[in-house]
């Protein structure tokens, strides 16, 4: 509690730029409440979410019961005008070394104290749900309104400068994930964008499509994100290769608006990354041309390529090895070097890795996070990014303060680096797995990324990134309340703007679609406290 209060007082004193911590005077009126109180407040406050600063404001007025018309209320004002982030320029080949934080985790303080923890580790990015697998955008945006205005979700994080400004000021690189075509959310709201009619995936040749993922990926740039990483940036793999535009193949499609996203962000100095499957290190033709990511197209386009090399995601017998899961040196090591033989120097390659226990047999522990990194680096890629669908790093944390301390080496490393001494790379694509199936009706829960995609003649796999199969909510973290501002007086010159529409409801519509990627107990670690 001591260490959350400091860190709490900390961000209210270095998350205020030149001003000072003050307090302004408001006098209640006729239909106020704490909560509208608030979110009139919130941009001026060190408050991350309005719990916390109802939580402030109770505190320092002492209030126990209702609100009365004529009280006067101090608040915990922080600066004048709402913070604006802006974009921190790094070159591509910056060594990333980071962790991805779902919805759930970037609206509350849980996402600063993971940071703080990785700072202090050695590693610098936080990669974020930005727009989800659902197609839900996870910050407040007028963009929701201006094409769904019927869709009725909150978003988990509620004040995105904030998020990026915090997390700029720890000295982390914020990358913000952005679902591409896979979008349930718009497919049911647009049904003429889907394409082929195919239920929950956009078409990527229309044109309205194109426009509203754009818009989406301005908003972000003009937050100040550093990164726009794009997942599920293709097609749906129906088994087919038309694109309804004659003459025109879904590798154009899909190369062609990559060069529209690139317009947006190379001139800003934000970098852009793709999400990738595995299987597509192989290019084969049934694959490229079914979901269009040709790497020879889309390689002009991009600053970085992050290969999902989830050694649990490789079938049994691939390669030879009875279960890949319990081989990860090999295959995070020869799929990074294929894919480093196929773009040679004109893209950085930075890898996704396995944070997570699936089907390993052989102990998942911070020894088997650490064989991957080293992997990685051996292969020559260039930094490297860690996948836990519930956020349950800390295996991480102890393979990353182990590598703190270069003696004492995991032999398994050893082990691997002279036993590949020996093979030659991989040389068939063979099948990728499925993962598991996911307890309770599958339709529910969220379809929060998976396997590489099947051959075109197959059905369609699973999501680009594993998910916690759960089908039940995932508790907020606990929030500890921010400590009490300097008390030196200042008094706003016109009342606060109207109150928000609708008060938070706990993200409850979302959470009813398994908008959240829960923890599920023995498959990805035990959950948070």
């Amino acid at each position: 509690m001591r260490r959350s209060c400091f860190f709490l007082f900390l961000c209210s004193v270095l998350f205020m730029g030149a001003a000072s911590p003050d307090e302004a005077t408001y006098t209640v009126r006729s239909g106020d409440t704490l909560s509208s109180i608030a979110a009139a407040y919130m941009p001026y406050t060190a408050a991350y979410t309005r719990k916390e600063l109802i939580a402030n404001i109770k505190a320092i007025n002492k209030i126990e019961g209702p609100l009365s018309i004529g009280q006067s209320l101090s608040i915990p004002v922080a600066w004048k005008e709402p913070l604006k982030a802006r974009t921190v320029t790094r070159p591509r080949d910056f060594p990333a070394k980071g962790l991805y934080m779902n919805p759930s985790s970037a609206g509350t303080r849980f996402i600063f104290d993971s940071a703080e923890r990785l700072k202090n580790l050695g590693g610098n990015t936080i990669v974020f749900d930005a727009k989800d697998d659902l197609g839900a955008i996870t910050y407040p945006s007028p963009i929701r309104r201006a094409y769904c205005p019927e869709e009725k979700y909150y978003p988990n994080i509620e004040e995105l400068p904030k998020l990026v400004e915090f997390l700029h000021r720890m000295g982390i690189h914020v990358a913000a994930r952005v679902v591409v075509f896979h979008d349930p959310i718009m497919s049911r709201n647009r049904p003429e964008w889907c394409i082929n009619r195919e239920k929950n995936w956009l078409d990527p040749a229309n044109p309205d499509v194109q426009k509203y993922i754009l818009t989406v990926i301005e908003e972000l740039v003009e937050n100040g994100v550093d990164e726009i990483q794009l997942d599920y940036i293709r097609y749906h793999a129906d088994g087919r290769t038309d694109t309804g535009v004659e003459g025109v193949s879904r590798t154009d499609v899909i190369a062609s608006f990559l060069e529209k996203v690139y317009a947006i962000t190379k001139p800003r100095g934000v970098l852009l990354s793709v999400d990738m499957f595995g299987i597509v290190i192989w290019q084969r033709d049934v694959d490229v041309l079914v979901v269009g990511q040709d790497i020879a197209k889309m390689k002009h386009h991009v600053d970085i390529i992050s290969p999902m090399l989830y050694p649990s995601h490789f079938s049994p017998g691939f390669d030879g090895v009875k279960n890949p899961a319990d081989d990860p040196y090999r295959f995070i090591h020869n799929g990074i070097k294929r894919m480093k033989e196929l773009v040679g120097d004109e893209v950085v390659i930075r890898p996704w890795l396995q944070s997570f226990p699936l089907r390993v047999t052989t102990g998942f522990d911070a020894r088997y996070i650490r064989t991957q990194i080293e992997a990685a680096r051996d292969a020559g890629g260039t930094g490297w990014l860690l996948w836990s669908p519930g956020n349950h790093y800390n295996d991480a944390y102890r393979a990353m303060q182990d590598m703190m301390k270069p003696e004492n080496p995991p032999d398994v490393l050893e082990a691997n680096r002279d036993h590949l001494k020996e093979e030659t790379a991989l040389t068939a694509p063979g099948a990728m797995a499925a993962p598991e199936p996911a307890p309770g009706p599958s339709p529910a829960v969220h379809p929060a990324s998976g396997p590489a995609p099947a051959p075109a003649s197959e059905p369609e796999p699973a999501p680009d990134h594993p998910a916690d199969p759960a089908n039940t909510p995932e508790p907020l973290h606990k929030l500890s309340p921010e400590p009490a501002p300097a008390t030196s007086p200042a008094r706003l010159d016109a009342q606060p703007p109207e109150p928000l529409e609708t008060s938070r409801q706990q993200l409850k519509d979302i959470q009813s679609s398994g908008n959240e990627r829960m923890p599920t107990p023995g498959l990805d670690g035990p959950p948070r406290g």
